[in-house]
């Protein structure tokens, strides 16, 4: 088979086995391009990022300027995170297959006080930006309600939570509970539409629960993004099914966020590496009209990480893609008017998100339906390490605060060797719980630099 290299770009990359800064470089490789990296002491390892260099070389007009050197602190500028992660427990009511924390039953929860600290971080380094209550399962941590509404009163307007829907859909009037005390929107683990997926994912049969999660959030008016793990050979067959899933209930679910798997945290053995353009072809052949250029990507990161859609039903199974109404200027100068701050409101669909698109598209001529039957699509593509571009990571939209008072890149903080040892992670106390990794050490310079006495 032939493997004839051509150099399309260089960059900084990270080692797999030991997460320092090394030289990279893309290469186009019979129509595919690959990310090569060369480290001093492990050698050179190499990993295919995009299966169609047409779609790569069609992505980058998109894209911020090429270019731009990465910075050696890669703690998060606070003019461009669009949403800040806030970890709040490492204790779960489930042992996925797949979990960035590597989170478990038996996990520390973080005392309020501490919470707090986290978000006066992002509000003095990024403002009240959105923001995002995670863990481990949020929903299990002691003052959840009350969290949401400390982070309400020091101004966060988009507070969001990250659950799998277990205490949403067994406690009655928990939903009512988040409802009343702010939170605006339920990330929701919803991977597929069948016991099998979960069963394999998430290793329980929870398709009951996500279906009495989304209806305990009608009941109490929250808004519902779903968020499927895509795993090759288990799920992406089903990705066609959630979407007409979420069509079939527009009154509960906003927008739809396709994660394709990452090789960082815990995850069963997977060869299946799997990238953005091959989830948007894979979504497109089983969606009638959609193409996998309706994708277009979010500019307010690399090109690479993120890219979204906005379909209306069209047909029994058919869609609208409102992105195929566009074409490269137009988007170029509806992103323009965009600001920032409200990509995450537009991605997750929400009420000031869709207020956001319409007056931004009425300025470029284009008319967005109303009456509520839009629905975003958006795939995320998360970064390994033997896929680290330091660039994409120093343009990176989505941070996570740390007891230090930095803002560090979601994929920097959840990165782990090719042994499994994360790098940021675990560098600050959770109270050592049998089987989470301790401080590995590795990697610690190389992924941020920051001042040892902290900025608190």
């Amino acid at each position: 088979m032939s493997q004839d290299r051509s150099q399309l770009s260089s960059t900084t990359s990270l080692c797999p086995t030991c997460l320092e800064r090394i030289p990279g470089v893309y290469e186009a490789r019979d129509g595919a391009v690959y990310l090569t990296q060369q480290c001093p002491e492990h050698g050179e390892s190499s990993r295919q990022v995009w299966t169609s260099l047409d779609h790569w070389e069609w992505a980058d007009e998109f894209g911020p300027d090429a270019g731009t050197a990465a910075s050696d602190d890669l703690t998060v500028d606070g003019d461009h995170a669009c949403l800040a992660v806030v970890e709040i427990t490492q204790d779960c009511n489930l042992s996925c297959s797949y979990c960035f924390a590597s989170s478990g039953p038996g996990g520390k929860q973080l005392p309020v006080e501490d919470v707090v600290d986290l978000l006066e971080t992002i509000r003095d380094k990024d403002g009240p930006r959105p923001i995002q209550f995670s863990g481990g399962e949020p929903t299990v941590h002691d003052d959840l309600p009350g969290l949401v509404e400390r982070a309400r009163r020091m101004g966060f307007e988009h507070v969001e939570v990250n659950t799998n829907g277990i205490n949403l859909a067994r406690r009655k009037g928990y939903a009512e509970q988040l409802a009343d005390a702010g939170v605006t929107a339920i990330y929701l683990q919803f991977d597929g539409v069948t016991r099998e997926t979960y069963e394999t994912i998430r290793e329980a049969d929870l398709l009951d629960v996500k279906h009495d999660a989304l209806a305990a959030c009608r009941r109490a008016d929250l808004p519902v993004i779903l968020v499927p793990t895509v795993v090759p050979g288990t799920n992406d067959g089903e990705m066609g099914d959630v979407v007409r899933f979420a069509l079939d209930n527009l009154d509960g679910v906003q927008s739809i966020n396709f994660q394709p798997v990452a090789h960082f945290g815990r995850f069963a053995e997977n060869e299946g590496r799997f990238s953005l353009d091959a989830a948007a072809r894979r979504l497109a052949d089983q969606i009638e009209a959609l193409e996998p250029r309706d994708f277009l990507p979010v500019p307010c990161c690399s090109s690479y990480c993120q890219m979204s859609t906005a379909v209306m039903p069209n047909g029994d199974s058919g869609v609208l893609p409102l992105t195929g109404l566009l074409d490269l200027d137009d988007w170029d100068t509806l992103s323009g008017l965009v600001d920032e701050a409200d990509w995450m409101e537009l991605l997750a669909g929400t009420p000031v998100g869709h207020e956001t698109v319409e007056i931004a598209s009425s300025c470029c001529g284009i008319d967005v339906p109303s009456g509520g039957n839009v629905l975003p699509v958006t795939l995320t593509g998360f970064m390994d390490a033997d896929a680290a571009d330091v660039n994409r990571l120093d343009n990176c939209c989505i941070s996570v605060p740390t007891p230090d008072g930095d803002l560090v890149p979601f994929c920097a903080y959840n990165m782990t060797t090719e042994d499994g040892q994360y790098a940021l992670r675990n560098r600050h106390d959770w109270g050592g719980r049998d089987g989470v990794d301790e401080p590995s050490g590795h990697g610690e310079t190389a992924l941020v630099e920051t001042d040892e006495a902290g900025d608190d």
